[in-house]
């Protein structure tokens, strides 16, 4: 089975496609804001690693950054490629590179970001030590984590909740942390940054388009598993049935991840 990154399970193909475009719509507001409370401005060098179809990339670039999103999935690159091209943003730039190897100049960059992206990783330490050496002195990286852990419904749905620890023992088994969001900051302070803003938000659903967003995502984090053995194809739509069940009923609440939010900066040389 192939992998993104280190053990990202997730799809590449138009399933996927339709995934990231909910992200975008449920998240990138609040992205925004704290790009905004992070200094980020007009002009700045701009790079967005892991940035799937490239929506916050191409809105730096309508905010006139010269903005490049890298990713490992060239599907994806394509697509995001062809969407700058069509909104007529000329400093939006996509390329494939590896985020512990990014082929950044050293101290080139105004501001990192990241969303989803260190939870998936084997080495996160490492990779914000890349983002450090590519930042210019003082620069921020900007980080938004998961922790997957917190996925639940009220009234509780057993099916939600097996497979959100099945996901989440699976992640542990190949070495990675879907419920890193809440050591975002320990990691970037190992890494060399000064910690200068944290903070989390948790969207709730009791109706409405996005409701089903973490029935679907954990659908596809079971599939690669799937795939890769470590659970049955049989188990799996058992589960899926089971939250269809709680995303379908009017009285349930489905709880997302909850997502954490970090600005780190880079110190400053001294004189």
């Amino acid at each position: 089975m192939s992998t993104i990154g280190d053990k990202y399970l997730l799809g590449a193909g138009r399933s996927d496609h339709d995934r990231l475009r909910v992200i975008s719509a449920i998240h990138d507001g609040r992205t925004r804001e704290l790009l905004r409370r992070a200094g980020f401005v007009s002009g700045h060098r701009f790079v967005e690693f892991g940035c799937g179809l490239g929506y916050v990339t191409r809105w730096a670039a309508s905010e006139r950054a010269h903005a490049t999103g890298i990713d490992l999935n060239v599907d994806h690159l394509t697509v995001a490629t062809e969407m700058a091209r069509e909104a007529g943003l000329e400093t939006a730039e996509f390329r494939s590179a590896n985020i512990y190897e990014p082929g950044l100049e050293p101290e080139s960059v105004d501001v990192c970001y990241s969303r989803w992206l260190m939870v998936h990783l084997n080495r996160p330490v490492d990779a914000m030590r890349a983002i450090h050496a590519a930042l210019k002195p003082g620069g921020v990286m900007v980080c938004e984590e998961a922790d997957v852990s917190a996925v639940y419904t009220e009234p509780a749905s057993a099916a939600y909740t097996e497979l959100r620890d099945i996901c989440m023992e699976g992640a542990r088994q190949r070495g990675v942390d879907y419920s890193g969001g809440r050591r975002a900051h320990l990691w970037a302070k190992e890494a060399g940054f000064e910690i200068v803003h944290v903070d989390a938000y948790h969207p709730h659903y009791l109706t409405g388009e996005h409701k089903g967003f973490w029935n679907w995502t954990l659908r596809a984090v079971g599939l690669g598993m799937v795939k890769e053995g470590s659970l049955t194809a049989a188990r799996l739509e058992e589960l899926v049935a089971g939250m269809n069940e709680a995303d379908a009923s009017p009285d349930t609440v489905v709880a997302h991840c909850r997502m954490h939010q970090l600005i780190a900066k880079k110190p400053s040389k001294k004189a």
